[in-house]
């Protein structure tokens, strides 16, 4: 297991241990420098806006008060309070873009890092195999590049608790994945709600007898982009178990998957890359000549709230309760004949489809990868 010199969390590390799994920090894109008449606006239009404001209040209360000097008091003070923000504006994007030159540098300095490309990619640009073609020449070359920015998004506590232990062959088993991010329901949503106002509308001018409008063809065309964005949202596809009803689902087995189109992609010749992609989960199947990239039908937070925090420990009479209400569970589920494991192996066991993250990565990066299982799924 390789790692960066970003700070990896040690449940992090602990899951992946024994598998073939590299740690890697996507390099954020070059910061552009302004120059000339861009840097002079830059700073220049804040405050140019600032002495504008300073001038118009000064003038207002001038003209109301009929004292000058008034005025002048009113300048003066709102002058110097937007000219402090104006200023402080400046230094923000000053920070922000030296921040991001030093995150630049930081993901540059990691060996991994450096030879993927920028996080902010266009489609075409993410599905061009040239952009990855430095990771062929590790050694050992990973199975999976875990991007370091889903630290701070996913709860690892949550969505993969544990990986599949050796010895458990995973079974081959549909992988729900979509080619768009989860959550476009609820821009569909708002399309239907914002097309009801088209409808009050078309209702009236049929009552009235008065002749229809473009707005009954605003009011279809939303209905219809919000129905189709509900209907290819992965989330709620996955939440309500609806069928796929665009394309094929890919099959996944123990160290391969075959996607929609029919094609195998394998450890022995692909890397996966899960990483952060427009505020989703992106998945890169990368060949040598090939990427196929795809999204798990997951809704992830926002930065920072996505680290599991450890459960506050029970104490006192609180703790006594629960350990005997435990013990009483379990011994009536041996008395009835129900193995129970103290181990915990119920979180260990193989996962299926409705855990997309953690039947992902347990079932890629399976310590003993049975990819001729995969022309016979």
């Amino acid at each position: 297991m390789q790692g960066t010199s970003a700070e990896i969390p040690e449940e992090w590390r602990s899951l992946f241990e024994g598998r073939s799994v590299a740690f890697a920090d996507l390099p954020p894109p070059p910061v552009q420098s302004a120059r000339g008449v861009a840097r002079f606006s830059l700073r220049a239009i804040p405050l140019l806006l600032a002495i504008a404001l300073a001038v118009g209040a000064g003038i207002g209360f001038a003209v109301l008060s009929g004292r000058w000097w008034v005025g002048l008091i009113v300048f003066a003070c709102v002058g110097w309070v937007v000219a402090l923000l104006g200023i402080g504006f400046i230094g923000a994007i000053k920070d922000e873009r030296a921040a991001k030159v030093r995150r630049r540098e930081r993901a540059l300095e990691d060996p991994i890092g450096r030879l993927l490309p920028a996080r902010v990619l266009t489609r075409l640009q993410a599905q061009d195999a040239a952009n990855y073609a430095g990771l062929f020449t590790l050694d050992p070359r990973p199975a999976l590049v875990f991007d370091v920015a889903l630290f701070s998004v996913v709860s690892q506590e949550k969505l993969v608790p544990s990986l599949a232990p050796r010895g458990r062959l995973p079974e081959p088993e549909i992988l729900e994945s979509s080619s768009i991010p989860a959550g476009t329901c609820f821009i569909g949503f708002m399309l239907l709600f914002q097309s009801i106002n088209l409808w009050v509308g078309v209702g009236r001018a049929m009552r009235s007898g008065a002749p229809i409008h473009w707005s009954l063809f605003g009011a279809v065309g939303l209905v219809g982009i919000g129905i189709f964005l509900i209907a290819r949202d992965p989330w709620l596809r996955r939440k309500l178990h609806l069928p796929r009803l665009f394309g094929a689902d890919a099959v996944i087995g123990a160290g391969w998957i075959r996607d929609g189109d029919g094609e195998i992609w394998t450890v022995d010749d692909s890397i996966m890359l899960v990483t952060l992609a427009g505020g989703a989960m992106g998945v890169r199947l990368i060949k040598r000549t090939k990427v196929r990239a795809f999204f798990l039908p997951i809704m992830l937070g926002k930065p920072g709230t996505g680290r599991s925090k450890k459960k506050r420990g029970k104490s006192g009479l609180r703790a006594r309760a629960g350990a005997v209400a435990t013990d009483a569970t379990k011994g009536v589920l041996q008395s009835l004949g129900v193995s129970v494991d103290e181990g915990g192996s119920a979180s260990r066991d193989m996962p299926g489809a409705h855990e997309p993250l953690r039947f992902l990565l347990s079932s890629w990066t399976y310590p003993e990868p049975r990819t001729d299982l995969a022309m016979q799924a």
